[in-house]
C-alpha cells in the first residue's frame, strides 16, 4: 500500500510540475533520483509516473471544451500520415524517456558519489 501511495504522489508531482513545461519532467525525475528512494527500479517508476501524469493531462485536455491536443493531433496525423493514436503514444514515450534518463543518470551519480565517500 505504501508503494502505491508513493507512486501516486510521484505521479502527482510530475503532473504538477508539467504545468511549467516539458523541461520540468527531467527536473522532477532528477530530484526523484537524487532522493535515492528505496524502491526497486526508481528510474522505471519515474518513467511510468511521468507517462501517467502526461496521460492525465491529455485526458483533461480532451474533456475540456477546447480540446487543443485533439485539433493538433488531427492536423499532425494528416500531415505526417500517421494515426492520431501514434502521436499520443509518442507523446507519452517522450515523457517516459525524459523521466527515465534523468532519474537513472542522477541515481547513478549519487550512487557513485556515495561509494567514493565511504
Amino acid at each position: 500500500m505504501r508503494g502505491v501511495l508513493g507512486f501516486l504522489m510521484l505521479t502527482l508531482a510530475f503532473a504538477a510540475s508539467s504545468a511549467l513545461g516539458w523541461w520540468a519532467v527531467p527536473a522532477t525525475a532528477a530530484l526523484w533520483g537524487a532522493m535515492r528512494p528505496s524502491v526497486r527500479r526508481p528510474a522505471l517508476q519515474a518513467a511510468l509516473a511521468a507517462s501517467l501524469a502526461w496521460a492525465g493531462w491529455l485526458v483533461a485536455d480532451g474533456l475540456s471544451g477546447n480540446g487543443a491536443f485533439g485539433v493538433l493531433s488531427a492536423r499532425l496525423s494528416s500531415l505526417m500520415q500517421l494515426p492520431a493514436i501514434a502521436l499520443v503514444a509518442l507523446t507519452l514515450a517522450f515523457a517516459a524517456i525524459l523521466a527515465w534518463s534523468a532519474a537513472a543518470v542522477v541515481r547513478a551519480v549519487a550512487d557513485r558519489g556515495q561509494g567514493a565517500g565511504s
